[in-house]
């Protein structure tokens, strides 16, 4: 998944549990959510007038959950 970044919640913004961003290059931003009831991760693309970088920071690869690095290479198909 060339060009993939993966963001959590900064400490200067909202901290929200299970709650992930991804952005490939310079393309849009998504926000991952973890839905307990689905047991599956859902996807929502992020407006772009609602997004600061100054809310998000990266985050490492170590800590997305296995399930989501599935959903993200199902998602940002090479």
């Amino acid at each position: 998944m060339n060009g993939l970044r993966i963001f959590i919640g900064s400490d200067k913004g909202p901290i929200e549990d299970n709650v992930f961003y991804s952005q490939r290059s310079h393309g849009p931003v998504y926000r991952w959510h973890y839905e307990k009831q689905l047991a599956r991760w859902h996807v929502a693309r992020v407006d772009a007038s609602h997004w600061s970088s100054h809310e998000l920071c990266t985050a490492p690869w170590q800590s997305v959950p296995q399930q989501l690095k599935t959903q993200l290479s199902e998602h940002y198909v090479e």
